[in-house]
């Protein structure tokens, strides 16, 4: 019995051997190919995460190009306001370097809902084009890969671009004509008496004293006008006013000599009333969204101005929300110290945009020729 059972023993031997024997065999094939794969599949997500970072810094330094451009009109401040925005953004841990050939400058233009697209060195750009680049003619070289390639290569080139364009805006200005606008900032709005420099005998529904936060306003507007006519953005401008109602009083137009037409008539005469903010702000909305002038590609914006308190009508916190859902971007400008600050804040936080106040005609001035360098842009590609 021990013979036999050694012998049986003695045949299992070759046979386990062998076993192993195939087992290391497919493994010296199955691991460096499990190796390999992993090395590529390790690469393919290095090269994916700095394609992401290469987007994400070519969009910002576009984007800042063609705020700064949109502001100052310079070419050469908005090359430099790109270079340094790139910086701020890494691409493989490395700060992106752009050279004054990765920055151009054009007009991006499209017809009906089709593509817009960019010629290169027109007059008057209304558009910025990034080339951001990591390859071997770059600032920054190639990107380095976390294993070498089945090529043996251990760097990939990669580039993206980008294109910030200032876009068609349609606007609406949406003025306060309550009866404190008859009266100068520095002054209280309260009647009697009536405003210090109306002459003798004047009541509301004349036409607006010679000093007085109406024609402050106006004389802002002028600004405003001269400003947009300047820029190479496409936009279109509405009319709205309100006291304790509000009024379409110019429908979306290119002749900025309407605008004037408009309003002129209440510097005729320009009553007394409440203070409808937030009616004003709807009218705005429809003027920019509902009405057969509004245009589907443009931006949307409401500027909206008071000098005083709302105290009727729809809760203009709440009818800015309305108008942020809808797409429109509000400024929110109070004049003068008896303006209601802290509500206009909030107007502009539901409008996503930015409040201004403004004590003095010089400062309303300066307040809208601000907001009309602020127009949007838009990333194009």
């Amino acid at each position: 019995m021990i013979g036999n059972l050694s012998y049986r023993i003695s045949r299992g031997k070759p046979a386990r051997l062998h076993r192993r024997g195939s087992v290391l065999v497919l493994m010296s094939i199955v691991l460096p190919m499990m190796l390999i794969l992993a090395a590529f599949a390790i690469n393919t997500a290095s090269i994916e995460l700095r394609r992401t970072e290469m987007a994400i810094a070519s969009d910002v330094a576009a984007r800042a190009g063609g705020r700064e451009l949109t502001m100052s009109q310079s070419e050469e401040a908005a090359r430099r306001r790109a270079k340094r925005v790139a910086q701020l953004n890494k691409v493989g841990n490395v700060p992106l370097t752009l050279q004054d050939s990765d920055i151009e400058f054009g007009t991006a233009l499209r017809l009906g809902t089709a593509r817009y697209d960019f010629t290169e060195g027109t007059a008057n750009p209304n558009s910025v084009r990034i080339f951001a680049r990591r390859n071997t003619g770059s600032a920054d070289g190639p990107l380095s890969l976390p294993f070498p390639s089945i090529l043996g290569r251990n760097t990939v080139d990669t580039e993206w671009n980008s294109i910030s364009t200032q876009v068609q805006v349609d606007i609406a200005l949406v003025i306060d004509r309550s009866g404190s606008m008859a009266y100068a900032s520095d002054e209280p709005a309260v009647y009697p008496p009536a405003p210090s420099s109306a002459p003798a005998g004047w009541d509301f529904c004349d036409p607006a004293p010679p000093v007085s936060r109406w024609r402050d306003m106006l004389a802002a507007i002028s600004v405003f006008a001269s400003e947009i006519t300047n820029s190479p953005t496409d936009e279109r401008v509405a009319v709205v006013t309100y006291n304790e109602s509000a009024d379409l009083d110019q429908p979306l137009t290119a002749d900025f000599t309407k605008i004037t037409t408009a309003l002129d008539t209440y510097t005729q005469s320009l009553c007394a009333g409440g203070t409808n903010i937030g009616g004003g702000i709807v009218q705005g909305v429809d003027a920019l969204v509902n009405r057969v002038e509004s245009r589907n590609g443009a931006s949307k914006v409401i500027v909206v101005l008071t000098d005083g308190i709302h105290n009727i009508g729809t809760d203009p916190v709440y009818a800015a929300k309305e108008a942020g859902g809808k797409g429109a971007l509000i400024f929110s400008v109070t004049f003068s110290d008896e303006a209601d600050q802290n509500r206009m804040q909030q107007v502009a936080e539901k409008g996503y945009g930015k409040h201004f106040h403004a004590q003095n005609g010089d400062e309303l001035k300066v307040v809208f020729a601000e907001i009309a360098k602020r127009m949007p842009t838009l990333l194009t590609k």
